[in-house]
């Protein structure tokens, strides 16, 4: 964060494509006319990270920008920009990893999005342009309180395609539909290889990187605490480049699952429990499962804390790999919060203890 606009120089600067630029140019001229709503938020994100069993410390620091711009009815503009700042890069060797907003490349701009959603009464939504899947699937009450990256988004996604996940995207188109009250259909599909160059976002090349879906049907019925019990299943399916033996395209499907069921009421406090999975049932060559369960409780003394234990445990080829977290978050006031948290990570057969402190900060109209 403290590079942000150091880094950020003319002689730097990577024009866009001309499809990027089109759009761009298209949504200003629309917006000037439109005499729009516009809502915003700025978050920031710093944690320190110790790895207790060799002493190692990693910094990472995260800061995003969000705009989302009325044009005409039921239509919007939304956009998303992110910022990293990450030292020592080497603090743990495993694929579960423990932070989910820690990336080894230092940036000073990420586009995540930038797309044009528009919503069709109360009975669908659809939106074209560049997105990041995180927050259409994976951002749930209680997995957004764990800070271990596969609570962000499964393995058996991040592992098996160059996905539109964090600090990624790619061009889409995202639909949403809700026949029922309580019941929330979504699909996606997205250019097969997502990244976060402004020159290879804004294409569609599926010749040449293939195509990534997914898709989740989703049951919430609301209960007495603050967050309503939540059924989904879903599927992954695509065609993305292939690594090590396989060459060309190389076809991958799964099927995931996310539960979150509250359970018990004490006091002012919401006890729930968390499950979710996920299996590949095409292409297991790299990770090919994935399991966690964890509880949460929400609604703790006037502060309203959240606290919760949570396990995850991934199957890959290399070997099993276990992440046992435990974290609270605490607001301190209305935009500034602290999270501790405490990780067991065993993987190949190494274990390794690390404990993480990280400040959050937030602004907006949102």
């Amino acid at each position: 964060m403290v590079r942000f606009i150091q880094s950020v120089g003319l002689q730097s600067f990577t024009p866009p494509s001309k499809l990027a630029a089109a759009i761009v140019i298209m949504l200003c001229a629309t917006i000037g006319r439109a005499q729009p709503r516009v809502t915003w938020a700025v978050e920031g994100n710093t944690e320190v990270g110790w790895n207790m069993s060799d002493g190692k410390v990693v910094w990472v620091n995260l800061l995003s920008a969000g705009i989302d711009v009325g044009l005409w009815k039921g239509a919007h503009l939304e956009g998303e920009a992110i910022s990293t700042y990450t030292t020592n890069k080497n603090v743990s060797d495993n694929l579960l990893g423990f932070s989910n907003i820690y990336t080894p490349t230092n940036k000073a701009f990420r586009l995540i999005q930038a797309s044009l959603g528009q919503h069709f009464g109360q009975w669908a939504y659809v939106s074209v342009g560049l997105r990041n899947i995180d927050t259409d699937y994976f951002t749930s009450p209680s997995t957004s309180l764990f800070t271990a990256p596969a609570d962000a988004d499964f393995p058996t996604l991040s592992n098996n395609y160059p996905l539109a996940t964090y600090p990624m995207a790619a061009l889409g188109i995202h639909i949403e539909a809700y026949p029922v009250n309580g019941l929330t259909v979504k699909a996606s599909i997205y250019n097969g290889a997502a990244d976060e160059s402004l020159k290879r976002q804004f294409r569609v090349k599926p010749g040449h990187d293939g195509y990534f879906s997914i898709g989740s049907v989703t049951y919430e019925r609301e209960n007495r605490g603050e967050n309503p019990a939540s059924y989904t299943i879903g599927y992954i399916a695509g065609r993305a480049p292939g690594d090590g033996d396989d060459e060309g395209l190389v076809g991958k499907s799964g099927l995931w699952l996310l539960v979150e069921q509250p359970f018990m009421y004490v006091g002012t406090t919401q006890w729930c429990l968390l499950m979710q999975g996920s299996v590949m049932t095409r292409y297991t060559k790299n990770t090919h499962g994935y399991w966690g369960t964890g509880l949460t409780v929400n609604g703790i003394g006037k502060r309203n804390i959240q606290a919760g234990v949570a396990v995850n445990r991934m199957h890959d080829r290399t070997g099993n790999e276990l992440d046992a977290e435990a974290t609270c978050l605490v607001p301190l006031n209305d935009w500034l919060s602290v999270q501790p948290a405490m990780h067991f990570i065993r993987s190949h057969s190494r274990e390794i203890v690390v404990g993480m402190l990280r400040f959050s900060v937030a602004f907006g109209n949102k």
